[in-house]
């Protein structure tokens, strides 16, 4: 999905999943200003019908409102602030590199048209801090680090300086409240160089500035339609880096006509357990061609499908692979094809899902990374099996499925003898059976002969999560810190944001 920053810098990494805060939702901006020069920035009525519309997906509505009123004010800049904000937002949800190399000069001009709002004005920082933001994002996503570095830089100084020169300007604590607490979660080597640069920020910190902004802007009558863009950010947040998470839906968002506050209301369904609402609020989701098409929710629905209702899974994974227009997730989709037909009997076809986890895609997520290193190993039935049913919540199913077979029966090798120990931690953790759970992580954290994988890690961060919650603080910090030194395996940056961001806290 779309990340808010990426690679050296700032990535939201998370336990849950990769997928951070989205561009466009974060670079929507609803204030209205009048500049004392030419370029101006105000927000009419119109503009305010096509952030809604951006926020909603519906790019060709927003495109010619947008067309409309330059012709009317050819100065508000406005227009090309959302111009750039639909254009990154394309760019995020396609990730084709093609695109994005063909699209920077485009950018590049939007941010100039920017530059000429004067300094007086609160928006000319806002938009070009997220602006540089969207930019350094991308640059990350296709490892262009020096770029993404030297513009997460000026992004940095755009807001903090906004902040400072417009204490009482309420968006602008909303995109530095991500970069603050995403600082906090840095782990230590990152941090330092961050230190070092004049980055500051902690988890905490970042935490309480965007719940204080979305509570102004919520009592502001004249500002209640930036809700959605400030009530996405601070939820999604929470649910990334905070014990407590607040949804779309918990705040009054109207999150059936959003389909990016769908996707942040998914995450938090299946972190908690409710795959059958989540599987609702997809299979209710705003589709047509008015829509910008975000493939990744059939990647997302596939997914779920695979635990609630296997037959209907493949509709979605086949639709993923037809009108995703770059290779992100397609290994990823391939492995779940496989389990799907591995578990449904058919092993020919299973096996030809898999020699295409090998061929096809590219290996770019931690999701396409861990499906090549899963097929290698081979697919261990049971072991998948259980997999599927906890990842929609069947803990209970899951847990017969692994007693169903011993560890010496089921598991011939370290890997799978420490996933086997591990997925039966996790059960008894979201069942309520904390101090079992940790029993099990205790296990797979003393097979022998195993190298750093995910299983270790979030073994040792989850029984550090289960040590805070029963009080404990020195044995949690001390598996937070253990769960740090386990690294290089996919996913592991998350393990290590969520142990750095439990640290700051403590």
């Amino acid at each position: 999905m779309l990340h808010l920053v990426s690679n050296f810098h700032i990535k939201v990494f998370s336990t849950k999943g990769i997928i951070a805060v989205p561009f466009f939702v974060m670079c929507l901006s609803l204030i209205s200003f009048s500049g004392v020069s030419q370029a101006t920035a105000s927000f009419t009525p119109a503009y305010k019908l096509a952030h809604q519309s951006i926020a909603q997906l519906r790019f060709k509505e927003a495109a010619a409102i947008v067309e409309r009123e330059k012709k009317r004010d050819p100065n508000n800049r406005v227009a090309a602030y959302l111009q750039a904000a639909m254009l990154c937002a394309e760019l995020f949800v396609n990730e084709d590199q093609a695109h994005y190399e063909n699209s920077q000069d485009k950018i590049d001009r939007y941010i100039s048209r920017i530059e000429d709002l004067p300094e007086a004005s609160p928006f000319r920082n806002l938009f070009l801090g997220e602006l540089y933001v969207a930019q350094a994002t991308l640059n990350g996503k296709f490892k262009n680090n020096i770029k993404a570095a030297w513009q997460f830089y000026k992004a940095y100084n755009y807001l903090t300086d906004n902040y400072e020169r417009f204490p009482e300007f309420a968006p602008t604590a909303i995109p530095l409240g991500v970069l603050y607490a995403a600082i906090g979660s840095l782990p230590d080597d990152y941090r330092s160089m961050a230190s070092l640069l004049g980055f500051e920020g902690s988890v905490p910190q970042g935490m309480k500035m965007l719940r204080t902004s979305y509570e102004r802007l919520s009592a502001d009558p004249r500002l209640s339609f930036f809700c959605p863009y400030a009530g996405f950010v601070y939820s999604y947040v929470s649910f990334l880096l905070s014990t407590d998470v607040v949804s779309p839906e918990s705040l009054g968002l109207d999150v059936a006509k959003s389909s990016v506050l769908i996707y942040a209301q998914v995450q938090i369904e299946l972190d908690k357990g409710n795959a059958k609402k989540a599987l609702e609020w997809l299979d209710n989701r705003p589709t047509g061609d008015e829509y910008l098409n975000f493939n990744y929710l059939d990647y997302l629905q596939g997914k779920i499908l695979l635990g609630l209702d296997p037959d209907r899974c493949v509709f979605y994974f086949e639709n993923y692979l037809k009108n995703n227009t770059s290779q992100v997730y397609v290994k990823s989709t391939y492995r779940y094809l496989s389990w799907y037909y591995l578990l449904d009997g058919k092993k020919r076809k299973s096996d030809e899902m898999i020699e295409n986890i090998f061929l096809k895609g590219e290996s770019n997520t931690g999701a396409d990374r861990q499906a090549i290193i899963e097929a290698r190993q081979g697919f261990n039935s049971t072991l998948v099996k259980a997999r599927v049913l906890f990842d929609v919540g069947k803990y209970t199913e899951a847990e017969e499925e692994l007693l169903r077979h011993s560890v010496s029966h089921c598991c011939t090798s370290p890997i799978d003898e420490a996933e086997y120990y591990y997925r039966m931690g996790r059960i008894k953790q979201l069942q309520g059976r904390g101090y079992q759970a940790l029993i099990w992580y205790e296990k797979a954290m003393s097979v022998k002969g195993l190298e750093a994988n995910y299983s270790l890690g979030n073994s040792a961060l989850q029984t550090a999560e289960i040590l805070r919650g029963s009080g404990d603080v020195n044995g949690a910090k001390g598996y937070y810190k253990k769960a740090l030194k386990y690294s290089g395996f996919p996913f592991y940056e998350g393990i290590h944001q969520k142990a750095k961001a439990a640290l700051s806290e403590m």
